[in-house]
């Protein structure tokens, strides 16, 4: 039965990949990720709707409807994996990036849940919905965590249903899976912004931040988020390039509300990213790139996406959003103000290379208003004062928008790069590959948890992990 949880689970989170070929009219990785995001979402709304009236969740009430949405899609599509680069420097980098990815989705399948608000918050959601088959109640004003976005929760449940049993390992790879998804977005990103040397280093940028390796495998809800986010603002910027009369304005309109409401959907810190999404559609009319029903259609599938949740948190809790932020601890300092270089432990060099980025995008593209560093700077800058000013005192918070950071470094070194010359690059590239490694060593180092009792005991019973971890 384990196994076929697995397996279910897994030919659940390709289901989406019909759709997104169908939608797209393309193959490549943004079609991957696109399915990606739409298999989790729909399968999280179709519990949603199913708690809210009152049906009994359970794999037969979820699963089927699921299918019979996602199967239309698959009609005359045949799949394709994404091309693999031909030059060595190309082929190095993705190397790099397998083994971390290779690395962090053991790490999520292997333990149980084990993180503060992973055991705290989600996972208890999750046991619930499973033991109850139904949403967990408000009750008024008390409800706060209980009125946490449940998205990742959601699917934490449905591979309880798909196993049989809480198979929290099961669970947590999913989670493991939307984080790293996060470095092939921030790819795509990079590479509609500048080309495809922006999206390599974008990605790379992200994949060696100590930070991005420390809780891609955590089972929080931030970098979920954060990939959401970041396929946003894919679709977002797609939008300003279409045509304003063809079918492709409107699938991006869309497509880009549907991802900002999936991300308000897996955290409400993400409503920032709404109203900024916002601001960017109606920047993209007056500028007339758009006509005014794609704001319409944008806003409309973000509010169709997200806002159920949060209209029942209104009329059964009082509130949109839980009082939960410690905000009195926020810490206005110029030192959490350049938090990215002045934790070196979270950062490390990338994070140098990111407020460097952030500075020159500022300074080389604003004046310019070259539409894509516009869009990375209205969808950054905005959240990290709001980080700054309510959320300072943990730095976790920053992984929601990283990933549109990292495009922003990459784009910086692919600058740099260009700027140096041909004549260097054979010289250059032998230190850029030496310094990749020594950066590389210690996020491979630090992607595995216990690795001493893995080696030690490497197929320890169910009851050993959860001893050795805390549970």
């Amino acid at each position: 039965m384990m196994l076929l949880g697995w397996l279910l689970v897994g030919l659940t989170l390709i289901a989406g990949y019909g759709w997104s070929v169908r939608l797209l009219r393309e193959q490549n990785w943004l079609t991957v990720l696109l399915g990606l995001a739409l298999s989790v979402g729909l399968i999280s709304l179709i519990m949603l709707w199913e708690g809210l009236l009152a049906i009994p969740l359970s794999l037969i009430s979820i699963a089927p409807p699921y299918f019979v949405l996602m199967l239309p899609g698959w009609w005359r599509v045949r799949p394709s994996l994404p091309t693999i680069p031909t030059q060595w420097e190309k082929r190095f980098a993705l190397l790099i990036l397998l083994a971390i990815c290779a690395l962090e989705l053991f790490n999520g399948a292997y333990w149980p849940f084990y993180r503060d608000d992973t055991i705290g918050i989600y996972q208890p959601v999750a046991q619930a919905i499973y033991h109850t088959q139904a949403l967990v109640p408000l009750i008024g004003a008390d409800s706060l965590y209980r009125a946490y976005p449940v998205l990742i929760p959601l699917n934490y449940a449905y591979a309880y249903f798909a196993s049989g049993w809480e198979n929290e390992y099961l669970a947590k790879a999913i989670a493991t899976l939307l984080s790293l998804a996060c470095i092939p977005a921030a790819y795509v990103l990079g590479k509609k912004l500048r080309g495809e040397r922006t999206g390599w280093l974008a990605a790379m940028v992200l994949a060696l931040t100590p930070f991005f390796g420390r809780w891609a495998s955590s089972g929080y809800v931030d970098l979920p988020m954060a990939f959401f986010y970041t396929l946003a603002a894919i679709f977002a910027l797609r939008l300003y390039d279409s045509d304003q009369t063809a079918r492709e304005s409107l699938v991006n309109a869309a497509l880009a509300g549907v991802l900002i409401g999936l991300a308000a959907w897996t955290k409400n810190a993400a409503l920032i990213g709404v109203l900024l999404f916002a601001l960017w559609l109606v920047w993209c009319w007056l500028n007339k790139r758009i006509r005014p029903s794609m704001i319409v259609i944008g806003m409309g599938m973000a509010c169709l996406v997200a806002s159920p949740w949060y209209v029942r948190n209104l009329l059964g809790a009082g509130f949109l959003i839980p009082a939960t932020a410690w905000t009195d601890k926020a810490q206005h300092t110029l030192e959490s103000a350049f938090v990215l270089v002045s934790h070196p432990e979270n950062f490390g060099a990338p994070g140098w290379v990111i407020l460097f980025g952030v500075a020159a995008a500022i300074l080389l593209d604003l004046r310019r208003r070259a539409p894509g560093m516009l869009l990375l700077l209205l969808w950054t800058l905005p959240f990290f004062a709001a980080w700054w000013w309510f959320a300072s005192y943990d730095p976790r918070f920053l992984l929601m928008f990283l990933p549109l950071l990292c495009v922003l470094a990459g784009d910086l070194l692919a600058r740099l790069w260009k700027w140096i010359g041909p004549a260097w690059h054979p010289r250059y590239l032998i230190v850029t590959i030496l310094l990749t490694l020594i950066l590389t060593a210690p996020i491979l180092l630090h992607s595995v948890d216990y690795k001493g009792s893995i080696l030690r005991h490497p197929f320890m019973s169910d009851a050993d992990k959860r001893a050795l971890v805390g549970r």
